[in-house]
């Protein structure tokens, strides 16, 4: 197997290593491939091997990992949530790949530690503080797509909305998903899932890119996660419009007869669990140093193209059995004055050569 370097130097979200300890948590698997270079600056470095489960990695943090250090997580073999604030300490900086919720291999994982490293946190600051500011000049924030035409109003103040921001640096004390750079928008706290509440969103969407199907802790097949996101895939090419009323998606349209299957994939979900109409999140991605990889992977998500770029999220795991994320860079963000915050027409996007996309594979 190649070898995995890992250089905690070259993450800039970290921030200065004097007197604290690189430690790199992850799988059996990797321990034999990884290599750990570049940590002069650290007093030291140690791998810690995670076999999976909260009880587990909070042993690690607490028996394992200094009281000051910062910490990476690499666990495509396990899955890995964060953990709270008083296992995780208030002199330890946490960074966690998210590479369990997709299948993830030795070459995707190497693709996105180079995402991680190319991520500029001082940038993603700037554009987020845009962002917010442009927004709250306004009472709603509208989703405009003009190759078909549609515009989708999310109203601000009607009621609380939660904010989430994974973007720029990183403080002790706590802890980002990486590659970092996206601000979405929920209903309630990200942790958190109830069927009765809705984001304020009204009007047509596109549900129309680049689809990432995340699969949750209950037990579920790779196998049916493969043939979900093979029948989404062709939303690259031919999106299916929604028409959302408060939240939730009551109709959908295939734009041609190549999206009629994406179509009836999608109201199959509708079908097993109607939690799946809720567009329960709207994720505004910032990392515009972020390179697509072909295929389902989970940290694609923050693919920023060159202005921010937009995805649907539908699902919640572990509360329903897969969280659907549509990347969709034909989506403008504009707030009620017409001033843009992320995006461009041009929805064009350079998609790096890869692995065969999962859910197309033999």
């Amino acid at each position: 197997m190649p070898e995995l370097v890992v250089d905690p130097t070259r993450i800039r979200q970290f921030g200065d290593p004097a007197n604290t300890e690189f430690c790199l948590v992850t799988n059996a698997s990797l321990v034999d491939s990884v290599r750990v270079v570049n940590t002069d600056g650290y007093r030291g470095h140690r791998v810690i091997v995670f076999t999976g489960g909260n009880a587990e990695f909070d042993r690690i943090m607490r028996a394992d990992v200094p009281e000051q250090a910062h910490v990476l997580v690499m666990s495509p073999d396990c899955f890995f949530e964060s953990p709270p604030r008083d296992v995780l300490g208030p002199r330890r900086k946490l960074l966690g790949m998210a590479c369990n919720s997709t299948p993830t291999d030795h070459a995707a994982l190497e693709h996105f530690l180079r995402c991680v490293e190319a991520t500029d946190p001082d940038a993603q600051e700037a554009f987020s503080d845009r962002f917010f500011a442009l927004a709250e000049r306004g009472d709603a924030l509208e989703y405009r797509d003009e190759r078909f035409g549609t515009t989708a109003r999310l109203r601000l103040w009607d009621r609380e909305l939660v904010w989430n921001q994974q973007a720029g640096r990183v403080d002790w004390g706590e802890q980002q998903i990486v590659p970092g750079g996206e601000i979405s928008v929920l209903p309630i706290d990200i942790r958190e899932f109830g069927e009765y509440l809705r984001l304020p969103l009204d009007g047509e969407i596109v549900i129309g890119g680049y689809p990432i199907l995340h699969a949750g802790v209950p037990s579920f097949s790779r196998r049916d996660q493969k043939r979900i996101h093979g029948e989404l895939w062709p939303l690259r090419s031919h999106p299916v419009i929604a028409i959302v009323e408060d939240g939730e998606i009551t109709r959908l349209t295939a734009t041609d007869s190549d999206g009629r299957g994406a179509v009836e994939m999608l109201e199959a979900l509708f079908l097993v669990d109607s939690r799946y109409r809720l567009v329960w999140e709207i994720g505004h991605a910032v990392n515009t140093t972020h390179e697509l990889l072909t295929g389902n992977h989970a940290m694609n998500e923050v693919f920023g193209a060159a202005n921010g770029c937009l995805h649907w999220g539908i699902g919640l795991t572990p509360f329903t059995q897969y969280h659907l994320d549509i990347i969709a860079p034909g989506t403008v963000v504009a707030n009620d004055k017409g001033d843009i915050l992320l995006g461009t027409p041009d929805h064009e996007v350079t998609v790096a050569p890869s692995q065969t996309p999962v859910g197309l594979a033999s």
